[in-house]
Formats: C-alpha cells, structure tokens, sequence
C-alpha cells in the first residue's frame, strides 16, 4: 500500500520535516524499535530506487489523463486567484485606456497658432490686406 502511495504522489525528500519534528521524527533520526536502522527520510524511497519492483504494481504507459490530473488540481485551487487578477486587470486596462483617451481628445482641440495658413476659396474675398 505505501509503495503504491510513492508511486502515485512521488514526494520529495524535503517534505519529511528536517528539524523541529517532535522526538524521533527528523528525516535523519532513526526510524526504532525497526531492526535493520534506517533513517526516517529512507523510507520515501522507492522499490524501484532500491533495486527491486512488484510486479503487480508495474506501471503500463501513463495515460495522458494521469499526466494532467496534478496540474488540474493545481489549478482548481488557484483558479479564484486567476479570476481576481484578471478581473482587476481588466479594470485597470480600462482606467488606462480612458485616461490615454481623454489626454488625445483634450489635445485635439487646435489651437490658434496650428490653423492652417490657407483658406477656404470663398473666403478670400471678403479678407483686407490693409493695416488699420
């Protein structure tokens, strides 16, 4: 059972506590009263690691659904975080997007000094040369 439970979780070393465990129960204390003495971080290891395999637990090919099972999970935890961030970025893209266009809207207006030097043609005959 415990070796069917490394296959399928594949736990890392670091997940059995190095310090601050209570008495006995550090990945290198001694796992007693077990004759021959092993340390505790030894049993995360496999049969396989350890030269020997079951052979009603040989794995056929891996499917591609337990390929993706972890990241799933994974996912379903983190997905309300997702949401948030996607949903305060879309008001600050849009916060952003006003301010750009009220700057352009607020520039567009021409001022004096940019009025084109030629006018319409129907207008030239009305305009004196003359200085006053």
């Amino acid at each position: 059972i415990f070796e069917r439970w490394l296959r399928r979780h594949r736990p890392m070393l670091e997940v059995y506590p190095a310090a601050n465990a209570p008495i006995g129960h550090n990945r290198e204390n001694y796992m007693v009263p077990f004759i021959p003495l092993y340390r505790n971080g030894e049993f995360f290891k496999s049969s396989r690691e350890l030269g020997y395999d079951y052979e009603y637990l040989q794995e056929s090919a891996e499917s591609f659904h337990d390929f993706l099972i972890p990241y799933l999970e994974q996912a379903r935890q983190i997905w309300p975080w997702l949401v948030g961030a996607a949903v305060i970025g879309g008001i600050i893209t849009g916060l952003l997007t006003g301010l750009i266009l009220a700057c352009r809207k607020k520039r567009r207006g021409t001022p004096s000094e940019i009025q084109p030097l030629l006018t319409e043609s129907e207008d030239y005959n009305n305009i004196s040369y003359q200085s006053n």
